[in-house]
């Protein structure tokens, strides 16, 4: 087995030694000679304690600003949804109550929808709420 720290900071491993890397070779299970084929072989670059590769100080902190990123656009995402939630309950619940209903069109102008308009927008009222209101 062969180990190497690739240009991103990421640890990987391979069976074959990949060419143009700095790789380090490392035993295994299979080739260890000297030690006990129960006891894995000791490797520094790797948290003893969780079996992952450890970071340095500035991909910890480059983690976790990803993560508090991570969370922001959740959060954002979860209040749009919200917002979304409202407005299509808002629409469903007036095109229940009105059958004529006016809408206003891009140049100013208002007409009244048809039947057909007033059920299609309807049902998009409802794919809104079931999309944005889970």
């Amino acid at each position: 087995m062969y180990r190497w720290i690739d240009k991103n900071g990421v640890l990987n491993y391979s069976q074959i030694k990949p060419e143009g890397v700095d790789a380090e070779k490392v035993l295994t299970r299979s080739n260890m000679t000297t030690r006990d084929s129960a006891t894995p072989p000791s490797d520094p670059a790797l948290d003893a304690a969780a079996g992952k590769p450890k970071l340095t100080e500035g991909q910890q902190r480059k983690l976790d600003e990803l993560k508090a990123l991570q969370q922001q656009e959740e959060q954002q995402i979860a209040e749009i949804k919200k917002s979304n939630c409202e407005k299509s309950q808002k629409v469903l619940e007036r095109l229940k109550l009105k059958e004529h209903v006016r809408v206003r069109n891009t140049d100013g102008t208002e007409r009244v929808i048809g039947e057909d308009e007033r059920q299609q927008r309807m049902n998009e009222a409802q794919i809104g709420i079931a999309i944005n209101c889970t």
